[in-house]
C-alpha cells in the first residue's frame, strides 16, 4: 500500500514540473508573440502590411491561448487588438476588446498589463465633456498600477496625460496638481525630458491667469528642449507657447522670434497643424504692426495646408484676409472676402468660438464699408451667444466698440451710452490684464536677473575660499620671514610717524582751505536760486501785464474776430504765466508738476468759455515732472486743443465730454491725448493741408518737442502728441 501511494506521488510530481515547465514556456511564446505584434504597431506610419502581420500575431496568441487554456493569454491577444483597432483609427469593437482584455488581465495578468488595458480602455473616450471623467478614471486608474509596481516613468507619464485632460476640462487647479505630481515621479526616474512637461504646466498657469509661471515654465520647457538639442514635434507648440504669451502683452518681437523658431522646427517635421497654427499667429502681428505684404503671405502659407479644411478653418482664412484688405483700405479685395465669410455663416452652422469671430469680422466690414446699420443683426446675434459662453474678453471689446459705432450712426444715443460704457470698461479690464503680464514678465526678469547674481556670488564666494586656502599656505611658508622683518618694520616706524604728522599739518591746511571754498560756493548757489525766482516773478508779471494790455485793447474794438483773436492770445499768455508762477512759488526751479499745471490750466479755461454746452473734462494724468523747455509747448498745444474743442465741437449739443490723458509709453517717450465727443472734423477736410493758425502752432510746437503730431475723427475728435523726455545735462 504505501509502495502504490510513493508511485502515485512521483506521478503527481512529474505531472505537475511537466505542467509548470509547459506553461512557462507558453507563457514566453505569448510574450514574444506580443511584443513583436507591439513592434509592428509602433512603426512609423500606418502601412498595411504592418497591419495585416499584427491581425495574424493576435489571431496567433489567441488560438494558442485557448488551446492551451492560457487564460492570461486570451486577455493579452484581446489587448494587441485593442491596439491595432486603434492605431487603424477603427472604433468598431477597439472598446469592447479593450473591456475583454481588462477582465481577464484584472485576474490573470501582471500589473504591467493591467495598465495597459486600462490605458486602452481610456483610450476610447473622446476629449468631450461626456466622455472626459471616464477618461481621466481610467487614465488614472493605470498611472495607480504602475506606481504600485513603482515603474515612476510610466505612471509619471500617465499622469501629464491625466493633466491635460483636466486642463481640457477646464479644471485648472486639478491639473496643476497632477502635473506636480507627474514631475516628482519623472525626477525620481531620472527622465531628463521634462520640456513637453514644463510647457503644459506653462500653459495651465497661462489659463489661470498667472503669468509669472507661466511664462517662467515656457521659459523652462524651451531650455530643457534646446538642451537636449530637441527637434522633434513636441517643440513647435512649445515655441508656439511662449510666442503666444509675449503676443499678449503686444511684445511683438521675442514674440516673432519663437513664431520662428516653431515654424523651423514644424517644417522640419512635416507637422501641418502646427504650421498653420503659427503662420496665422505671425500674420495677426505683421497686420497689427501695419506689414501687411507679409500678413498676406503668412495666411497663404497656412491656407496651402487646408486642403481638407471645414467650415471652421475656412472662416478663420477668411477673416484674416478680410481684416488685412480693411486694414489696407483695398474695400474691392476685401468685399471677395466678405462674400465668402458670409456665405460660410449662411451655409453651415459654425462653432460657438467659429461663430463668433465670424458675425465681428462680416459687421466690421459693414461699418467700414458705411453700412452701420446692416451690422447691427450680426452684433445682437453675438451679444445673445455672448451670454450663453464665456468670450475672450478682447472679443467683447470689440463687439461693444462695434455696438456704440452703430448705434450712434442711428441716432440711438441711449443704446450708445450704454454701449459706450461697456466698451470702456472692458476695455480698461483688457488693460489692465496686459498691464499684468506685463508686470509678470518684468517680474521674471527681475529674478532671472538675481538669480544670476546669486549665482555669480557664489562662484565668486568660491573663488573667495579658494583664494583664502591659498593664503593660508602662503601665510605658513612666509611667517619665518615676516620674523625677519619685523626690526627692520621697527626702525622705519619712527620714521613714518614723522612723516605721517607733516602730513597730518598739510591736510589740515587743505580741509580748511576746501570749507572756505564749500561756504563760497553754498552763497553763491543761494543767491543764484534767488535770482531765478526773482525772474520767474518777472517773466510771470510781465505776462499778466501783457494780458492786462490785451484785454485793454479788447475793450476798444468792435471787430469779432479781432477779439477772438486777443482773447485767444491772452489763454496762451496765462498758459505760460502759470508755468512761470509755479516756478517761484517752489523750491523746484527746474520742473514742473504736469499733474498740478493740467488740472490749474483746465480750470481756468472751464472759466473763461461761457458756452451753452455742459461740458464734462475726464483727465488722466500720470505722476509726471517736465522742465520747462517741454511744459511750455505742451501747455500751449493743451490750450489750442482744448480751446478749439469748446468752441466748436459741441455746436447744438447740450452735453459733451472732453477726455485729456498724458501716460508713459515706455522709459523714454510720453503721449499727451485730447478726446471730445463731439460734432468731429469736417470729412472733406485734409489735415495734411490745413494751414489755420491753431492747427498750424500745434503742429511747430509738437516739432520743436521732436514729437509726433496726429489728428483723427472717430466718433468726435482725437489729437496725439508722442515724445520723448528731454534728458536732464550734467551740471
Amino acid at each position: 500500500m504505501m509502495h502504490h501511494f510513493t508511485i502515485k506521488g512521483a506521478a503527481t510530481l512529474v505531472a505537475l514540473l511537466f505542467f509548470i515547465t509547459s506553461f512557462g514556456q507558453d507563457t514566453a511564446k505569448v510574450g514574444r508573440l506580443y511584443r513583436e505584434g507591439q513592434r509592428l504597431i509602433l512603426k512609423t506610419g500606418v502601412e498595411k502590411e504592418d497591419m495585416d502581420s499584427a491581425w495574424v500575431i493576435a489571431r496567433q496568441i489567441d488560438s494558442f491561448s485557448r488551446h492551451t487554456h492560457y487564460m492570461g493569454g486570451i486577455g493579452i491577444g484581446k489587448l494587441l487588438t485593442a491596439k491595432i483597432l486603434n492605431e487603424s483609427h477603427r472604433n468598431d469593437g477597439r472598446r469592447e476588446a479593450s473591456l475583454e482584455a481588462l477582465s481577464l488581465l484584472n485576474q490573470y495578468g501582471s500589473p504591467t498589463l493591467q495598465a495597459e488595458a486600462l490605458i486602452e480602455v481610456g483610450g476610447t473616450y473622446q476629449n468631450k465633456a461626456a466622455d472626459l471623467p471616464k477618461k481621466i478614471f481610467y487614465y488614472k486608474a493605470g498611472a495607480q498600477r504602475y506606481l504600485d509596481i513603482k515603474d515612476y516613468l510610466h505612471a509619471g507619464n500617465m499622469l501629464e496625460y491625466t493633466g491635460e485632460l483636466y486642463n481640457i476640462a477646464s479644471e485648472y487647479r486639478q491639473a496643476l496638481k497632477t502635473l506636480d505630481s507627474a514631475l516628482i515621479l519623472y525626477k525620481l526616474s531620472g527622465f531628463p525630458r521634462l520640456h513637453g512637461l514644463y510647457s503644459l504646466m506653462g500653459s495651465t498657469y497661462m489659463f489661470m491667469s498667472d503669468f509669472s509661471n507661466a511664462l517662467r515654465y515656457n521659459i523652462m520647457a524651451i531650455e530643457t528642449g534646446e538642451k537636449l538639442h530637441e527637434t522633434g514635434i513636441i517643440m513647435s507648440p512649445i515655441y508656439n507657447r511662449l510666442g503666444m504669451i509675449y503676443f499678449s502683452i503686444e511684445d511683438y518681437p521675442p514674440a516673432i522670434e519663437y513664431f520662428n523658431r516653431g515654424l523651423r522646427i514644424a517644417y522640419l517635421n512635416h507637422d501641418t497643424m502646427s504650421i498653420q497654427t503659427i503662420q496665422m499667429n505671425i500674420a495677426y502681428i505683421y497686420r497689427k504692426t501695419g506689414r501687411f505684404e507679409l500678413a498676406l503671405d503668412s495666411i497663404r502659407a497656412a491656407e496651402k495646408l487646408s486642403l481638407h479644411a471645414d467650415d471652421d478653418d475656412s472662416a478663420e482664412v477668411a477673416s484674416r484676409y478680410l481684416y488685412i484688405y480693411l486694414e489696407k483700405k483695398d474695400y474691392a479685395k476685401a468685399a471677395l472676402y466678405y462674400k465668402r465669410l458670409a456665405d460660410i455663416y449662411n451655409r453651415h452652422p459654425n462653432s460657438p468660438s467659429a461663430g463668433q469671430f465670424t458675425r465681428l469680422a462680416l459687421a466690421s466690414y459693414l461699418q467700414r464699408t458705411g453700412h452701420l446699420k446692416e451690422s447691427m443683426p450680426y452684433l445682437i446675434t453675438a451679444e445673445q451667444e455672448a451670454k450663453n459662453r464665456e468670450e475672450p474678453i478682447s472679443r467683447m471689446v470689440q463687439l461693444y466698440q462695434l455696438f456704440y459705432r452703430a448705434d450712434s450712426a442711428m441716432g440711438n444715443i441711449q443704446a450708445e451710452l450704454g454701449h459706450f460704457k461697456q466698451y470702456k470698461i472692458l476695455g480698461d479690464s483688457f488693460t489692465n490684464i496686459q498691464k499684468s503680464r506685463q508686470l509678470a514678465s518684468l517680474q521674471l526678469q527681475f529674478e532671472t536677473s538675481k538669480k544670476d547674481q546669486d549665482i555669480q556670488l557664489l562662484t565668486q564666494k568660491s573663488a573667495l575660499q579658494e583664494a583664502s586656502l591659498q593664503k593660508e599656505k602662503i601665510f605658513r611658508n612666509v611667517i619665518f620671514g615676516g620674523v625677519c622683518t619685523l626690526l627692520m618694520i621697527l626702525v622705519l616706524t619712527y620714521n613714518r610717524s614723522r612723516l605721517k604728522q607733516r602730513s597730518n599739518l598739510q591736510l589740515q591746511q587743505k580741509q580748511e582751505e576746501i570749507n572756505d571754498q564749500n561756504e563760497l560756493l553754498r552763497k553763491l548757489l543761494v543767491e543764484k536760486e534767488w535770482l531765478l525766482k526773482e525772474i520767474h516773478h518777472r517773466v510771470k508779471n510781465n505776462l499778466q501785464i501783457v494780458i492786462s494790455l490785451l484785454n485793454s485793447q479788447s475793450i476798444y474794438l468792435d471787430n469779432q474776430d479781432a477779439i477772438d483773436a486777443i482773447r485767444d492770445s491772452q489763454h496762451r499768455m496765462h498758459a505760460m504765466s502759470l508755468i512761470h508762477q509755479k516756478l517761484y512759488q517752489t523750491d523746484n526751479l527746474a520742473t514742473i508738476d504736469m499733474s498740478w499745471y493740467i488740472k490749474e490750466l483746465v480750470a481756468y479755461m472751464r472759466e473763461s468759455f461761457p458756452t451753452e454746452t455742459t461740458i464734462t473734462f475726464q483727465l488722466q494724468i500720470a505722476p509726471l515732472e517736465l522742465d520747462v523747455a517741454q511744459a511750455v509747448p505742451l501747455g500751449l498745444i493743451l490750450n489750442e486743443a482744448v480751446n478749439n474743442a469748446i468752441k466748436y465741437a459741441f455746436k447744438g449739443r447740450q452735453q459733451g465730454i472732453i477726455s485729456i490723458s498724458l501716460i508713459t509709453l515706455d522709459d523714454t517717450h510720453r503721449e499727451l491725448c485730447i478726446f471730445d465727443n463731439g460734432n468731429g472734423l469736417p470729412q472733406q477736410l485734409n489735415m495734411e493741408e490745413t494751414t489755420t493758425l491753431g492747427m498750424s502752432l500745434m503742429r511747430g510746437l509738437s516739432e520743436q518737442l521732436d514729437g509726433t503730431f496726429e489728428v483723427k475723427s472717430r466718433q468726435g475728435t482725437i489729437i496725439t502728441i508722442v515724445f520723448p523726455i528731454a534728458q536732464k545735462e550734467m551740471i
